[in-house]
């Protein structure tokens, strides 16, 4: 029993000595702060916030043929402009699903250092009715081990293109979710290791 006793006396002692402590301690009341009064005015914003899209300084702007339909050919003329003082901007031109691009011109280096407008001809055929794109792959060589990239996508449209759309959008499988939701079901296999 002596030693829950001097245990019981121990704590009893601490505890004192920290209350006499803060007692000491002289504590100042801070006034009460009252809130600041502010004129309500409605703020014009300024335009958004513009963002650079990170790769290459290359802006690129095409021409191409209109009125295309199924099996003809045509052509997109491409105008790049960069930003580089020097060094070597090499493009690949390379057509997706209905698009094949013709000819041995499907990649084009220019030199930089000129600081000139640059322009390319692409000549393809198109191969079915729809939208397709004429896919381009920029890759700018500013020194040694050095060098960006940037992709663009020309929009082309086919044929009936409007028709083959709402077609492809007719086919999606559509599904009432529980929730009344209408949602596209894709299938998937997951493998777990």
């Amino acid at each position: 029993m002596t030693i829950i006793n001097s245990v019981s006396s121990a704590s009893v002692l601490a505890l004192t000595f920290v209350a006499s402590a803060c007692a000491q301690q002289t504590t100042e009341r801070a006034e009460p702060i009252e809130a600041a009064k502010t004129d309500t005015k409605k703020v014009a914003l300024g335009p958004a916030v513009q963002t650079v899209k990170p790769g290459a300084l290359v802006t690129i702007s095409s021409d191409i043929t209109q009125g295309l339909n199924a099996g003809d050919t045509g052509f997109a003329s491409i105008t790049l402009n960069e930003g580089y003082p020097y060094g070597t901007l090499s493009v690949v031109a390379t057509g997706g699903d209905g698009l094949a691009v013709l000819g041995g011109d499907a990649s084009v280096q220019f030199d930089m250092s000129d600081r000139t407008t640059h322009t390319w001809r692409v000549d393809f055929e198109t191969l079915s009715d729809g939208v397709h794109y004429l896919n381009l792959m920029t890759k700018a060589d500013v020194e040694a081990g050095f060098s960006q990239s940037r992709a663009h996508a020309i929009r082309i449209e086919v044929g009936d293109w409007k028709s083959v759309q709402a077609a492809r959008e007719a086919t999606k499988l559509m599904t009432t979710m529980s929730t009344g939701e209408s949602a596209v079901v894709l299938e998937a296999q997951e493998t777990i290791e």
